[in-house]
């Protein structure tokens, strides 16, 4: 029974997780970036006046490392401007907006997460989403409390 339960939760936990980096990729292979890209243009979209590396960091849950790479793929194709850091002492302190291509881009990506949210609930009344949610964050602080144990 225990074996079981292990499986069914992290197969499908496993499972799941896998498909969303596949949509990730694929959708945004169709605009032209990559599955990475996509994180950090929605949070700067979310965020008008821009964020620095260490705050996109923080709201995409990456590494800085990862968000640094990521900025200057997306600021060599033009979607994000980084503020000259002078003063600041470190790129990571650097304000990054969204150009306009970018929050042309932030756009679609909204839309393909309205999109694919939307289609993959849609079976699920409120109270179940609700429900689902509110399960899945009490297993997240649990796994979180017992791997620092």
């Amino acid at each position: 029974m225990e074996r079981e339960r292990f499986e069914d939760f992290v197969g499908l936990i496993t499972l799941v997780y896998k498909e969303i980096q596949r949509i990730k990729t694929v959708e945004a292979g169709k605009l032209g970036l990559k599955g990475s890209d996509i994180m950090c243009l929605y949070y700067l979209g979310q965020h008008e006046e821009g964020l620095t590396g260490s705050e996109l960091a923080r709201e995409a849950d990456v590494t800085r490392a990862a968000v640094s790479r990521t900025l200057a793929h997306l600021e060599e194709d033009g979607f994000v401007e980084v503020a000259d850091e002078q003063g600041t002492g470190s790129r990571y302190r650097a304000l990054v907006r969204l150009t306009e291509r970018g929050r042309a881009a932030t756009d679609e990506v909204g839309e393909i997460i309205r999109r694919v949210v939307t289609e993959a609930g849609e079976e699920l009344g409120d109270i179940q989403r609700i429900q689902m949610y509110r399960s899945l964050s009490y297993i997240y602080e649990r796994l979180k409390g017992i791997s620092r144990e």
